[in-house]
């Protein structure tokens, strides 16, 4: 398992790289608002930033 930060700082657990990295490509270009002011867009960009990095290191 891995452990990302999304946006806000708080930790996210994963189990499959794959499929996260999948998710956050679909969510990225959301422009709807979190409670934090920042759009979901920008959290699964931020998180996509990890988790593609993370999947680098793996290759």
């Amino acid at each position: 398992m891995i452990t990302i930060k999304d946006i806000t700082g708080a930790s996210i657990e994963v189990t499959d790289l794959d499929a996260a990295i999948q998710q956050c490509k679909l969510c990225k270009d959301s422009h709807y608002k979190m409670p934090t002011g920042h759009t979901v867009g920008e959290n699964h960009a931020f998180m996509l930033r990890q988790l593609e990095k993370l999947k680098k290191q793996q290759e």
